[in-house]
């Protein structure tokens, strides 16, 4: 490279063979500039070639080839490739973006991160905060914690320059890993590696093998993936098979799929197929007096007009809500999901936890394939490796507690979070970060900033052998004005309840919310959960009015939550966009005030409810809606109207039949009957409906069922 700078200056000097390293080992690298703003300045024009393009994350960028990207779009540029990325602690560090872009960044690229000296760093506030803190509370008021972590393990396993150095004193680049093999840079995109030749024989075993045995695919971000189904979509075009089905969140998440496609025409044209039509998301060809086709849906779409398809090809299955992928397995039968292993931007081991749960549960003959050899860079990665330290994700987790330790199980308050960034503590932190994403399928590096960052916050721990074994992490809620038309940032569950029952004193109780609750999964089932939460709670009897937890709901999760004398007071009327499941809210009131508040709010809820099953919730899970009634006090028992066991038609006894159900549910037992049952009495589905959903071909069948099942239930009450 030719510099503008003279060839004497050894910085300019370390910066071109910095650069030059990389492309030549295909490698990434994190470079901390840590110093003046001025001196950032000057380190980035020495830095940043001139024919290279990148991005700034902030809103504006104080380099001409750097464009502004605001951290929260980040997620929109997954599969495009920058050649360098700019962080700034004045603008703010955000854990996300940080991770995104190690997602980002092409072989041979840098990821600059500038900060101020080390005392300036770990006192100043980062902007980033803002977004994340209950009102009133500033990034003025954060623990520090992620930056003092941030710092050590930059610090660590970074390259790092400091303004105040001795010249010529840059950091040895000799310990730079090496590629142990390096790919060349015009290697042949139409050729799988050996890695993504073992992926598609999976794949094809699904295409050409027993049904109903899908495929999970999955890979470290920059293991050709999404490359691999491109492949797998000319293979199977060049094998036989005439109709293939692209999905994902958003048609840019398959683009390097599609991009693989095009590639191979000229492969295809030489086997007969003639492009008939091409463009996004959509590739027709003539094929010997027939049609091939290659085409993305939504996933939405495919729900409710399932594809006439040989084989459904789902990528980045993990940023889509789980009953939305169960959806998809239960109406196609040839499916693989492809996924992003590795928690950068969020999801990862725990979406791989539920998600193979199902599976095991409804598709015993699934198969699972990962590709581990990286292609976009080369293997040893610089940048991966320090994202990997930095986010915790460098070691797997270990079920190395046995169910006998939980006898000498011990729970703690852990009263100063920001702690845990010590270097001293770092095994606690990986291990509460492990829990943590296990027990819910988006964690993400934002999860680890907030834990160690936010002030009003109470972090619980059960130990067993001196391992944290169980977790509890709840955030201050409430104390706020009555401000007619203010919506305070934060303080979901406070502001939620004064909505709903337009009662204002929901604002002023002070309460914590439970955010999440895990368990190490060898130690799950064991109580210790629920013996967590109740030190917690005698733990805050003189100390708040309420406690509360809002989660994406399931019938589990319910049960669990009202068996602790936890009292739903409310069920969102939509879907989460991010679980597909509806969001529950359930309080525990410590104080008469709170406990007179929870009962009004929970006999409007109670009958609300009931009336909802019949429109907005007449499609929700039975089992759900059964364990969130069985949660409240029973409704008023009612009269049976036996006319209906002999000839008296349902239509003239069916708001008997709901009462009497409504009043009967904590007696009648769960079955599947039951469940059918309650789907037509209590939520008033079409008979058409019910029917399918059962295994008899008629109502008349079914009704014949229903009565000899109800004779049953009568005769002991």
């Amino acid at each position: 490279m030719t510099s503008s700078n003279a060839p004497s200056n050894p910085a300019q000097i370390w910066a071109d063979d910095l650069c030059t390293q990389l492309e030549q080992q295909r490698h990434r690298a994190c470079l901390v500039l840590c110093g003046s703003a001025d001196w950032h300045q000057a380190w980035l024009k020495r830095l940043i070639r001139p024919d290279w393009q990148g991005v700034f994350i902030g809103e504006t960028s104080p380099h001409p080839q750097a464009t502004p990207q605001n951290p929260k779009q980040l997620r929109h540029l997954l599969g495009q490739e920058t050649d360098f990325a700019v962080f700034d602690a004045d603008a703010g560090l955000e854990a996300d973006a940080l991770g995104i872009v190690g997602g980002l960044i092409r072989a041979g690229g840098l990821c600059l991160v500038c900060l101020p000296p080390k005392a300036d760093f770990l006192n100043h506030p980062n902007p980033a905060l803002a977004a994340f803190l209950n009102y009133p509370l500033t990034p003025e008021d954060s623990l520090k914690g992620f930056q003092a972590h941030l710092w050590h393990q930059l610090h660590q396993h970074a390259l790092w320059l400091e303004e105040d150095q001795i010249d010529p004193a840059w950091p040895n680049l000799h310990h730079l890993p090496s590629a142990p093999s390096t790919p060349p840079l015009n290697r042949d995109v139409t050729q799988p590696t050996a890695d993504q030749a073992d992926a598609l024989q999976a794949i094809q075993h699904v295409a050409f093998g027993h049904r109903k045995r899908p495929l999970l695919l999955t890979a470290d971000r920059g293991r050709g993936k999404s490359t691999a189904l491109g492949m797998a979509c000319v293979a199977l075009l060049l094998a036989g098979k005439r109709r293939i089905t692209l999905s994902a969140a958003r048609l840019p998440q398959v683009q390097k799929a599609f991009d693989t496609i095009e590639n191979a025409l000229p492969q295809l044209a030489h086997s007969g197929f003639v492009l008939r039509e091409k463009r996004p998301g959509l590739v027709i060809f003539d094929i010997d007096q027939d049609v091939a086709e290659i085409r993305f849906r939504a996933p939405d779409d495919l729900i409710r007009a399932p594809a006439d398809t040989e084989l459904l090809l789902v990528d980045e299955a993990a940023h889509l809500p789980l009953p939305m992928l169960f959806a998809l397995l239960k109406s196609h039968s040839r499916t693989v999901l492809a996924s992003t292993e590795q928690g950068y931007e969020g999801s990862g081991r725990g979406f791989r936890l539920k998600l193979t749960e199902h599976l095991d549960t409804h598709y015993p003959g699934w198969k699972r394939h990962t590709l581990t050899s990286p292609i976009r860079w080369a293997d040893k990665d610089p940048l991966e490796n320090t994202l990997n330290q930095l986010f915790l994700l460098d070691t797997d987790p270990t079920d190395d507690v046995k169910a006998s330790a939980v006898h000498s199980v011990q729970f703690e308050h852990i009263n100063h979070p920001a702690e845990l960034a010590q270097p001293d503590n770092r095994a606690d932190l990986q291990r509460l970060f492990q829990l943590l994403t296990q027990a819910h399928y988006q964690t993400r590096p934002n999860d680890l900033m907030q834990l160690l960052e936010i002030p009003n916050q109470q972090l619980w721990v059960a130990r067993a052998q001196g391992q944290i074994v169980a977790v509890l992490f709840a955030v201050g809620e409430g104390g706020l004005p009555n401000e007619p038309g203010r919506r305070f940032q934060g303080h979901l569950f406070p502001q939620l309840l004064k909505r709903h029952t337009h009662h204002p004193d929901w604002l002023s109780l002070k309460g914590w919310r439970i955010q999440r609750l895990a368990v190490w999964p060898s130690v799950q089932r064991l109580g210790l959960g629920r013996q967590l939460t109740a030190h917690f709670i005698e733990a805050n009897q003189a100390e708040a009015d309420t406690l509360s937890v809002s989660f994406s709901a399931d019938a589990g999760l319910i049960r669990f939550w009202t068996s602790l004398d936890f009292q739903p007071l409310h069920l969102g009327l939509k879907r989460d966009q991010a679980s597909g499941q509806h969001s529950a809210a359930l309080c525990y009131p410590l104080t008469e005030k709170a406990a007179r508040l929870t009962q009004q709010a929970q006999q409007q809820f109670q009958s609300e409810f009931a009336w909802n099953l019949t429109q907005p919730f007449q499609h929700l899970e039975s089992d759900l809606a059964l364990a969130i009634l069985r949660g409240q006090p029973p409704a008023l028992p009612s009269h049976f109207p036996n006319g209906y066991l002999q000839d008296q038609p349902f239509e003239s006894v069916a708001f008997a039949l709901r009462q009497w159900t409504l009043g009967q549910l904590t007696q009648l037992e769960d079955s599947d009957t039951l469940a059918l049952w309650f789907r037509k009495v209590v939520q008033h589905q079409a008979w058409s409906d019910v029917v399918a959903a059962s295994p008899f071909p008629h109502r008349k069948a079914l009704e014949a069922h229903f009565k000899n099942w109800l004779a049953q239930q009568l005769a002991p009450i």
